[in-house]
């Protein structure tokens, strides 16, 4: 009895305590506070650089009379801007910058996603096929395509005035006629870029589930009613990309369209306020009043986009 009790005694026991837990250290809830911030800042960093930094440069350029060659500046205050806004040839470049969106907002926008929507409908190798075909422009460069349309612009000789003809209609000067020069360099811009807008329609098209299409067709819905009712509600974050970028790239793609064809001409009809801009600065060495244009255009195209971004976002539903 006595050697079991010593046996209870001297056993050792298993229970101990729990080891204390250690607290994390301050420095190390610091570092995770700043590691979001750490994160951002080579972005930062990089819109600094090249985005913030040239903006705040024009917008002081915009209060000075410089041109580029003089060691000195003169302030003016919102001279320029008083300049610009009566000056009598600002009004007509407005409406020809207005005229460029629009043609974009048609050819990037409306038409890519109707076409889209057509090839749905088709066989498979018809499909491919015209899927090559629509996305070949946006492979060309926008120089070598603006030289080629300029061949195809021809008075004399020229493609589209031979086609003409066989249909007993005059030969037209394209690029020189007043009232046709600007839908023409529209046409070469939006040309060029099409492609890429059908293909993100495209491709928004068929990420819409089948499920649901083919519920609405068991439903009654065809043709017109399904591609409103059905189809675009469910395309609106794809509409809403197109609709905003074709206002943000309008006057950029046209750009290098007035610059091989035309020059702006005839009389300023092909120009519109980023051409103007760049005449400003680069050929009149106006720097100050071609600062304060790109601050009005800036201005201008981020409203339109805003705005257009408010009406369209409305209809947008996100998944969650």
């Amino acid at each position: 009895m006595l050697n079991q009790l010593e046996r209870v005694r001297v056993r050792p026991t298993t229970d101990r305590p729990p080891p204390a837990t250690t607290q994390p250290r301050r420095t190390h809830r610091v570092s995770g506070r700043w590691r979001p911030y750490a994160a951002l800042a080579p972005l930062m960093i990089l819109l600094a650089v090249f985005l913030y930094t040239p903006v705040g440069a024009v917008l002081g350029l915009s209060f000075l009379d410089w041109n580029l060659v003089s060691p000195s500046a003169q302030f003016v205050g919102g001279g320029n801007y008083s300049d610009f806004i009566h000056d009598p040839s600002t009004l007509a470049l407005l409406g020809q910058s207005a005229a460029y969106i629009a043609a974009a907002l048609l050819g990037n926008f409306l038409l890519p996603v109707g076409l889209a929507m057509l090839t749905l409908g088709l066989r498979k190798k018809a499909a491919s096929t015209y899927r090559t075909l629509l996305f070949a422009p946006a492979m060309v460069s926008t120089s070598i395509g603006a030289v080629v349309w300029q061949f195809v612009y021809l008075p004399g000789g020229g493609p589209l005035n031979a086609f003409l003809g066989h249909l007993g209609i005059a030969p037209m000067n394209w690029l020189t006629d007043p009232s046709l020069v600007l839908p023409s360099v529209a046409i070469v811009a939006v040309w060029n870029t099409f492609g890429f807008s059908y293909v993100i329609a495209l491709g928004g098209l068929t990420s819409i589930p089948v499920e649901q299409l083919e519920a609405a067709r068991v439903d009654g819905a065809h043709g017109w009613r399904l591609a409103w009712h059905i189809m675009i509600p469910l395309l609106m974050p794809t509409l809403l990309f197109l609709a905003v970028t074709a206002i943000l790239q309008a006057l950029p793609h046209a750009f290098v369209a007035i610059v091989t064809l035309t020059s702006g001409g005839p009389d300023g009809r092909s120009s519109n306020l980023l051409y103007e801009i760049y005449h400003q600065g680069f050929e009149a060495f106006a720097v100050g009043r071609a600062s304060a244009a790109s601050v009005v255009l800036m201005l201008l195209i981020s409203g339109l986009a805003i705005w257009q971004f408010r009406i369209l976002d409305r209809r947008v539903e996100y998944d969650r």
